[in-house]
């Protein structure tokens, strides 16, 4: 849930097949703690495997979610390694992208949905993003039977809209795991401490003088908050005492790992912290917990193949609060002083995802299906209270074949939404008639994309040459439909109403 959606894209293109002619990826796919925090558990595998990757990408069309760019294009670089020694091992990667999208607005955010709050802008521009990350770590046997190791992950991005209403954003994501593993044949547990931090912030402006200034919205749940001109007090884009509009999560936790055999779990818990705003100036704070579960079990050499199963599932639930905030000055001070605060939002997101690949010398089979169920209840005015209940699944299956040089790929994926809401007044008596704004077009928009029926093609062939070298070529076009709608005070069409979106990335790579 950490992880930004636009830049997994290509990640999903290019690993979704999980083609076994690249030892890194079989590697990935054979070690049973791969899908865990604890980085000792890479010392129960004694494979050794690198790559290294150039790539290039284009996306584009008319099926889109309101942030997305009409279309776009990409490249980077990435690799990554893990190496063996006698007592010691290490693993490892780095990645780097850059992306140059056009006609973008809505979310302001470079991980939109991923705060319990949003800011939407609605003047289609371009943005150039910018993505680096590496993670490493270690495992030390100690003792003949114990292990001990650590690991980071850093991502840091920015982001620059070079129209106005123009922004420019920087992301910082950054995971620290110390751990430790018990293991005596075939048993083996193990546990990790976690501390994550999430920043990111949002810095507007507007160049030149016009008759009018440009409008934003600050959606504070279910797309309910506040319309305004973007330097208004209450959107907090350009507010005297703060920098920006800044984002900060702390979270703290463990994990605790057991294998036995071909059998693993993990299970994860984090305690998370998040501020919305500065110094004394905090507008927003949303404590909440993440909890999650990963199994794997494998069956090697089993049928004329391997097999593997794999189940992930989690919750993560979340409050907002509000707060009242009043600037004092005297004598030329200005403090600021808190009032109390106003709990506006919870949210709860379920979500399981089973699956199951056949791996053969010359025949790859996988399927699997992912369930998300989101429910939300918003508050910010009393007594008017909202609920929505939002429901994603899709079913995938891939297939994968090698023929001499060549891996050809297909895969399939079904999927589409449900939503239902409902409104509810506390009490009659209280005099209020208005009923909190909602920005009621382009939530319209963002429910009817998130909730269409769509169904996405992939094709993959990869061709490999002499010493590790391969070239790789993906594609995927998205079908589904969506209705054109008016952007927010601008009266125009929006050009992003259909019914497809084409992807396609070339790869040059090494495995070594």
């Amino acid at each position: 849930m950490n992880r930004m959606r636009i830049i997994l894209l290509v990640s999903m293109l290019a690993c979704g097949f999980a083609a076994s002619a690249q030892p890194y990826e079989k590697m990935v796919r054979n070690s049973l703690w791969s899908v865990s925090y604890n980085v000792t558990g890479i010392r129960q595998d004694t494979v050794s495997a690198s790559y290294a990757e150039l790539y290039a990408g284009y996306e584009g069309g008319e099926f889109r979610d309101t942030w997305q760019a009409a279309e776009g294009w990409n490249a980077g670089a990435r690799t990554a390694s893990v190496r063996h020694m006698e007592r010691i091992s290490f693993a490892g990667s780095f990645a780097f992208r850059q992306t140059e999208g056009y006609d973008m607005c809505g979310s302001m955010f470079i991980r939109p949905g991923s705060y319990p709050v949003d800011v939407l802008e609605f003047t289609p521009g371009r943005k150039t993003l910018q993505t680096y990350q590496f993670d490493g770590g270690f495992s030390y046997d100690v003792a003949s039977k114990w292990r001990i190791g650590a690991m980071m992950d850093f991502e840091s991005a920015n982001i620059a809209k070079r129209k106005d209403l123009r922004h420019s954003n920087w992301l910082l994501d950054m995971t620290v795991a110390p751990g430790f593993m018990y293991h005596d044949g075939d048993l083996a547990v193990g546990a990790s401490a976690i501390f994550e931090k999430v920043s990111e912030r949002v810095e507007a402006e507007q160049v030149g003088t016009l008759e009018s200034s440009y409008h934003a919205f600050l959606d504070k749940g279910i797309m309910y908050g506040t319309y305004s001109v973007w330097s208004g007090s209450g959107l907090h884009l350009d507010e005297a005492g703060v920098n920006g509009f800044p984002v900060k999560e702390l979270s703290y936790g463990a994990s605790a790992q057991v294998q036995y055999r071909d059998f693993f779990a993990d299970f994860k818990y984090l305690q998370t912290s998040g501020t919305i705003g500065e110094k004394e100036y905090i507008w927003f704070r949303y404590p909440g917990n993440d909890m999650a579960l990963n199994m794997k079990y494998r069956i090697v050499g089993r049928f004329s193949g391997d097999h593997y199963f794999r189940l992930s599932a989690g919750r993560k639930k979340l409050v907002m609060d509000e707060t009242v905030l009043e600037r004092v000055s005297e004598n030329g001070i200005t403090t600021v002083i808190n009032h109390g605060k106003n709990r506006i939002l919870s949210r709860v997101v379920w979500n399981v995802s089973p699956q199951y690949e056949f791996v053969h010398d010359v025949m790859e089979f996988s399927v699997g299906t992912d369930v998300s169920v989101q429910q939300s209840m918003a508050s910010q005015v009393y007594p008017f209270v909202f609920s929505q209940s939002l429901t994603d699944m899709s079913v995938h299956m891939g297939l994968i074949f090698h023929f001499g040089r060549f891996d050809w790929g297909a895969k399939g994926t079904w999927g589409r939404g449900w939503v239902s809401e409902d409104e509810m007044v506390l009490n009659h008596e209280t005099g209020i008639q208005t009923n909190p704004f909602r920005l009621t077009d382009w939530y319209d928009r963002q429910m009817e994309y998130r909730t269409a029926s769509r169904f996405r093609s992939e094709l993959m062939v990869r061709y490999n040459f002499d010493k590790g070298v391969y070239l790789r070529l993906d594609g995927s076009s998205l079908n589904g439909k969506i209705h054109p709608r008016l952007l927010p005070g601008e009266g125009k069409p929006v050009k992003d109403a259909g019914g497809y979106r084409l992807e396609a990335v070339l790869s040059l790579g090494l495995d070594f």
